[in-house]
């Protein structure tokens, strides 16, 4: 699958005596983004939000081979809890990616150092698996550009300290007119919403940011100008395993909870598990879930080679998003009234893979990118 070494079995180990330490953060609260932030602050604290920001800047250094194993470990023992850390890192991706002599530097070492996080505000009420239609607004003035328009579904909106929003230049449209753009939530016209109140959001914080009329400056465009769809395209193209790397952590979760009860627990003389009707979809699963993790791995070390990955990352989402939610709906039957209430365990991750399975593209969308690399 991928070359195992010291320093990541190291990174493994590590992660696995966090989740320990902090198993406290699985607990429900009231306060949502209390909540919210407390879980984020703890992975702040040991740096797994900045894995991707190079050390020189105070983040982990880490290649994506390396980052997957620790979100996954992370997502097996703290199901549910990484979808701040994760967007952190798809937003620190375009930040690493502006252009040449305009670096932001400071930001990444902010982010990381400080322990900040960042928020991606691309969908919105009419543009979802469309980023075509996005009618978020960047018009040019002669100081740079004024945003308007309104973004849904703002994963770490109420926490973040740099947002980075997607807009579309008025007087060109289609993907030419794309573009990224760096903003700083407490400018005067960003207003932030109140967070959703979802159970499929128990683990962040989201929500709706407005943009009335904010004024930037032109060095807050991401890449090139125009460049925005581009960029777009590969943040969400190296996202997508990352994203897969925790559905398999919670996948793992789940099927390690199933197979421990169906073999503990005996029905008509006979423990669960002697029963095909149970044993049969456990195989299944297992392979499912192994697969999902080849998919992972190989995607996300076709990142870390320079070699294409666009088909792989978009293979690896789609089949880790789909098992992990298979697998849950399947524990949730296999534990039967045990599993039927909003605490318990098998049901916060089948919350999860309901929003995982649209997070960086539905299903539908993964096998359009799939079908046109073929």
């Amino acid at each position: 699958m991928f070359m195992q070494s010291e320093e990541r079995n190291a990174l493994v180990d590590a992660a696995r005596e966090f989740s320990h330490r902090h198993a406290d953060i699985l607990e429900p609260g009231p306060d949502k983004l209390g909540r919210a932030k407390r879980i984020y602050d703890a992975y702040a604290g040991a740096g797994y939000h900045a894995l991707l920001i190079p050390a020189e800047f105070g983040g982990g250094g880490l290649d994506f081979v390396s980052a997957g194993l620790v979100y996954e470990t992370l997502s097996y023992h703290l199901p549910g809890t990484l979808q701040g850390p994760v967007t952190t890192a798809h937003c620190v991706e375009m930040i690493k990616a502006d252009r040449p002599g305009e670096g932001r530097t400071g930001v990444l070492a902010a982010i990381a150092k400080r322990g900040l996080a960042a928020g991606f505000c691309l969908t919105e009420e009419g543009a979802g698996s469309d980023i075509s239609a996005i009618a978020a607004t960047a018009s040019r003035t002669p100081d740079g550009f004024i945003i308007r328009g309104r973004k849904s579904i703002v994963i770490n909106h109420a926490l973040a300290s740099f947002l980075v929003v997607f807009a579309q230049n008025p007087s060109s449209k289609g993907r030419a007119g794309m573009n990224a753009f760096l903003v700083d939530p407490s400018l005067s016209g960003v207003v932030i919403g109140e967070p959703y109140d979802s159970p499929e959001f128990g683990g962040s914080v989201m929500g709706e940011v407005l943009f009335d009329d904010v004024a930037l400056p032109g060095t807050a465009v991401l890449g090139e100008e125009g460049g925005g769809y581009f960029l777009l395209m590969e943040t969400l193209d190296k996202g997508r395993p990352l994203v897969a790397a925790c559905c398999n952590g919670s996948a793992g979760r789940v099927f390690d909870m199933v197979l421990g009860h169906v073999k503990g627990r005996s029905q008509f003389g006979k423990d669960l598990f002697s029963f095909q009707g149970v044993s049969f979809p456990l195989a299944e699963y297992a392979t499912r879930v192994q697969a999902s993790r080849l998919l992972t791995f190989d995607a996300l070390r076709r990142i870390d080679d320079g070699r294409s990955f666009t088909k792989e990352a978009s293979m690896a989402k789609l089949h880790a998003s789909e098992t992990l939610f298979d697998l849950a709906s399947f524990g949730m039957e296999a534990l039967g009234y045990r599993a039927a209430f909003e605490s318990h365990e098998i049901r916060r991750i089948l919350h999860e893979a309901e929003l995982m399975k649209s997070i960086d593209g539905t299903a539908n969308v993964q096998k359009m990118v799939i079908a046109s690399q073929l």
